[in-house]
């Protein structure tokens, strides 16, 4: 008789274990009992003598090999966990993204010192200007520029219809936090242009040296 070889696939599926997954995601999670990689608790299987992340080998035996670089952004591509499980093998669980969407993710997530001042000065920009109170008062209550609040309102705009969108598809828990990433970003973007005006200012103004 024949013996059979499990495929690297069948030693995968063999090491997984069912958890519960965050209510937003359909299917539990499926966390990888062998070894870890790394502090971050990503599992890791043997495969010919190499080392491999058992997240990536999931995800690669779905959707083939992981591209080198988003032709977006020629940044390298990450494997995001939206379960915030790294151990989590389940592709449903994953997504493709830049370095930079994995660090908005650890923001939103609560993984990150900046991501409650942040996400705060956002939601209560949009708080106040439902009430009625105006940019500039706004600028006030926040300590931020009239500008950088008018920048915030205008994506709150322009962002609407996607949230809205997202609600009935995926629920307000998905929507929510998919909204986050966006607020992320568009904040960021917000604190590069204000810093690049105010340096500009600053130069603008400072006193011309007299060399004599």
């Amino acid at each position: 008789m024949t013996k059979h070889n499990p495929t690297l696939e069948d030693r995968l599926h063999s090491k997984l274990k069912a958890r519960p997954s965050p209510d937003f995601l359909q299917g539990p999670c499926q966390v990888f009992q062998g070894c870890k990689l790394n502090k971050a608790g990503h599992g890791g299987i043997r495969d010919a003598g190499k080392l491999k992340y058992a997240h990536r080998v999931a995800w690669e035996a779905i959707h083939g090999p992981v591209p080198m670089i988003d032709q977006r952004t020629g940044k390298p591509f990450v494997i995001l966990h939206l379960c915030d499980n790294p151990a989590c093998c389940n592709v449903g669980h994953m997504a493709l993204g830049s370095q930079k969407e994995n660090m908005q993710d650890c923001i939103a997530k609560g993984r990150h010192h900046i991501h409650s001042a942040t996400m705060n000065k956002l939601t209560k920009a949009v708080e106040l200007a439902a009430s009625g109170m105006s940019a500039h008062d706004i600028a006030e209550e926040l300590n931020v520029s009239p500008d950088e609040v008018e920048r915030l309102l205008d994506f709150h705009v322009e962002d609407a219809s996607i949230y809205a969108a997202e609600q009935i598809v995926f629920g307000h828990d998905a929507a929510e936090q998919m909204r986050r990433y966006r607020l992320i970003a568009s904040y960021e973007a917000v604190i590069a242009v204000t810093e690049m005006m105010a340096a500009s200012s600053s130069a603008s103004a400072a006193p011309v040296a007299s060399f004599s």
